[in-house]
This record gives structure tokens, sequence and C-alpha cells, in this order.
């Protein structure tokens, strides 16, 4: 088990057939109001097949942010389950725009991986329980 948010996966991209599994704390930036005072959990297990890293586990984080009705505070819960492949070839470096711009070099970077997933999670909008449901206008 490796923990820290840059993990070398050197071995990996060279073709091993190991796998590296993850454990590790990513804090995540605040988004549009939500706020995560919390690292998230993050659990991946890593492994490199035909060239591409293969990345699958989860991510869980704490949001905090403002019901959009009643303006109340609200906090909620953020679990993303992740299943990528990234192109061992295409890392930050090449493109650091692109989908492999989680691999710097040889090594993956865990809380760009988990900002990136996390934030792409969030609903549109926060509501508390007593205004879910659909819009009323």
């Amino acid at each position: 088990m490796v923990r820290g948010h840059r993990v070398d996966v050197s071995a990996l991209l060279a073709g091993s057939r190991n796998t590296v599994e993850i454990e590790d704390e990513a804090p995540i930036e605040s988004f549009e109001g939500v706020v995560f005072e919390q690292p998230a959990s993050v659990r991946l297990r890593l492994r490199s097949t035909n060239g591409w890293l293969e990345v699958e586990g989860s991510v869980d984080a704490r949001a905090s942010g403002e019901c959009d009705v009643c303006l109340d505070p609200i906090g909620f819960d953020v679990h993303v389950d992740v299943d990528e492949h990234f192109d061992s070839q295409a890392g930050r470096d090449a493109d650091p725009f692109g989908e492999g711009n989680v691999l710097v070099g040889s090594h993956f970077d865990v809380a760009d991986l988990a900002q990136q997933v996390v934030l792409s999670a969030l609903p549109m909008g926060v509501r508390c329980p007593r205004h879910e449901g659909p819009a009323e206008f």
C-alpha cells in the first residue's frame, strides 16, 4: 500500500505485471461555493495493460455548501467509482490539458485525479432535504 500524492509508476509504465495499491487522503479545492474541509479518502489499484495505465477504485469526500433555495448550510457525501485508462505516452508533460494529465513523467498524481473526479461528480445545484426534488417555477 502506497501513501503520498505522487506515486512512482515507472515499473508499471515499463510493462510490469504487478499492481500498485494506493490508499491516500487528498485535499480537494473549493469549487463554486462547495467546500471540502477534510481531505478525500482515495483507494486505487493501478496496473499496466498494453501501454495503458489502468486505474480502478474509489474516492470519497465530504462536501458542504448552501442550499440553492433557502441558503441553509448543508453537508453531503460525494462518492466516485474510478475506472480510468491513461495512455502512458500522453502525460502532463506532453499535453497539460489532455486526458493523461495525472501522469507527470513516471509519477501518478493521486491528488490531481481525486480533484478531477470529485469535481466532475458534483451536482449542478445543492439542495437541502426540504427542497430536494424537481425545481418549482
